[in-house]
């Protein structure tokens, strides 16, 4: 086999009598896929664009006949061979106007930003591999976007990935899923539900702002903060319930805007909580245990605001007394804060995923955990 010079010397050679510059491999992709830069060379079959070397191709765009519902080529016939697709580039952006119907093949690992941004026709998009992350606005403004399966083990939504996706109306978050982007489903504004598993660890900044038709929230114990302007201007929503696990609700005003929510209510007792309040025709009825933060946070209210405090605090009962904890090691305690819950259950699997994956992850990176064997 040729090294690496003697490949890249071939393809300049081959870009001068041609008359025209030689495609190199991408950087971005030689990064994370460790291709070799082969005698790259860019051509179409059946209306898709693409990139190839001797072992692989990337998908760089389409032409107009490609349109309606259509799957990515799982694999591409170059001179005998079939070379499996494993990527799609950020050219791919500029093409692919008439698509209505998406189906990405499990040999493609690697997506673009702005993937299908501003796909204005687009409406399903089906995912048949295990990809792990979602790009930042992959499906940015998709405006006729109403059916997603996502794929499985998926651990990223990248920021904005479906901002302003107006017409959809509800999707499934795998439990893998442990980041969300800041934007991910703001203005989306029929989605009318959404589960977020408590793989999540974070719920960003404004992550569902603007979802107006967004009537059902379901947070699951294992997520532990919530971000500036989460679900502000979610009218529909009338209730919520944050779970134990969920530790700090951001000082920004999570729910401006939200001028039909009419309870809160709050699991941890120590649950750190900024500005939430409801107004003067619907003050917001804050649920929490007696002698928690959620019942400081509305005496303090009242105490300073009096009728303008705009909330109102009901018990849940008696603040539980804290468990004991026994050391259970390293994997079960995963992120060593002396409580054994669904949170270190995930870290495990997601540890798992990854590593199954190649991404060689570091436990203490992940974790956070002090006693990790990988600890600074």
């Amino acid at each position: 086999m040729m090294n690496r010079k003697t490949l890249i010397s071939v393809s300049l050679a081959a870009g001068l009598v041609l008359g025209m510059a030689a495609y190199p491999a991408v950087k971005q992709i030689e990064q994370q896929q460790a291709l070799t830069a082969a005698a790259a060379s860019s051509t179409t079959a059946d209306g898709w664009k693409f990139n190839y070397d001797d072992a692989h191709c990337e998908i760089t765009g389409c032409t107009a006949a490609v349109q309606g519902d259509v799957r990515i080529p799982a694999t591409i016939a170059v001179e005998g061979k079939d070379l499996p697709v494993t990527a799609v580039m950020s050219n791919f952006f500029y093409s692919g106007s008439d698509i209505t119907g998406l189906t990405i093949p499990a040999s493609v690992t690697i997506l673009p930003n702005q993937f299908c941004e501003l796909k204005k026709n687009l409406k399903t998009v089906t995912f048949e591999g295990e990809l792990v992350t979602l790009p930042n606005s992959a499906f940015l403004s998709c405006t006729s976007l109403t059916t997603v399966k996502l794929p499985k083990g998926l651990m990223t939504i990248g920021s904005a990935a479906f901002r302003n996706c107006t017409r959809l109306e509800s999707i499934q978050l795998p439990d893998t899923v442990s980041t969300l982007g800041a934007y991910a489903f703001s203005d989306s504004e029929s989605l009318k539900s959404i589960t977020i598993p408590g793989s999540v660890t974070d719920i960003p900044d404004s992550a569902f702002s603007g979802c107006a038709a967004l009537a059902s929230v379901t947070i699951g114990d294992g997520v532990k903060s919530v971000g500036g302007s989460a679900f502000a201007k979610c009218t529909s929503l009338t209730e919520i319930t944050f779970p134990k696990s969920v530790n700090k609700v951001s000082s920004g005003q999570i729910f401006s805007g939200c001028t039909n929510l009419e309870s809160v209510t709050f699991e941890n007792p120590d649950c750190e909580i900024g500005n939430i309040f409801g107004t003067a025709d619907k003050p917001l009825t804050i649920y929490g245990y007696e002698n928690s933060t959620a019942q400081a946070y509305c005496a303090g209210r009242d105490k300073n605001l009096g009728e303008k405090s705009y909330v109102i605090f009901k018990s849940i009962g008696e603040k539980p007394a804290p468990q004991p904890v026994q050391d259970t090691g390293l994997f079960c305690d995963a992120n060593g804060d002396e409580t054994v819950d669904v949170t270190d259950a995930q870290l495990v699997l997601n540890y798992y995923v990854k590593s199954m994956a190649g991404k060689n992850p570091s436990w203490y990176e992940m974790t956070k955990n002090p006693k990790a064997p990988d600890a600074p």
